[in-house]
């Protein structure tokens, strides 16, 4: 039983560090993508960014589930596995935020609007714009709204835990966007 646990540790600790380098490369296009916005730039990686971040999620949920194993058997490395899974999701939960505040807002439709208008012209899509924001701004809510209703709470205290963990990861997140959205 022990050996058994000790692979699953091993296992954790190398598709963590393959969960942290899918996060290291989606926030590097993110922030390459956030920089071509300040240029007045539409981003380029934006569908790259979306599908590293979805592949991360999905490991992630993987990891949440052997941690449980680990808490479950016993294991005196489970909770430092289960911080370091937390601290992944807290970061995933991070950069998902950014990429839907800044890319997925609409904004390299508004700087070019911007640069139109200036010059007199008028593009259709301008008045859609903050339309199209809003949309994807409801869905996000939309999304973690049915995640909060159909999470799962677990039958005993490790998994309780562990669910407790994903949830204030994504509390954090919509704190951080009740922020921005009031700033």
């Amino acid at each position: 039983r022990l050996e058994r646990l000790q692979r699953v540790v091993t296992k954790l600790q190398m598709e963590s560090g393959i969960c942290e380098e899918q996060l290291n490369q989606a926030d590097n296009l993110l922030q390459a993508d956030v920089r071509l916005l300040a240029a007045g730039k539409a981003p380029q990686k934006a569908a790259e960014v979306e599908r590293d971040l979805d592949k991360a999620d999905g490991m992630i949920r993987l990891l949440f589930n052997d941690v449980q194993s680990l808490k479950d058997g016993r294991h005196p490395q489970g909770e430092q596995m289960y911080r370091r899974v937390y601290r992944l999701h807290e970061r995933l939960v991070s950069i998902r935020t950014e990429y839907n505040l800044r890319l997925k807002s609409g904004a390299p439709v508004t700087a070019v609007t911007a640069v139109s208008v200036a010059a007199g012209q008028r593009r259709p899509e301008a008045d859609e714009a903050p339309l199209r924001y809003l949309q994807d701004l409801l869905a996000w809510v939309e999304e973690n709204q049915r995640r909060v209703a159909t999470a799962e709470w677990g039958a005993d205290l490790p998994t309780v835990e562990t669910h407790l963990g994903a949830h204030r990861g994504l509390h954090s997140a919509i704190e951080e966007f009740r922020a921005k959205v009031e700033r």
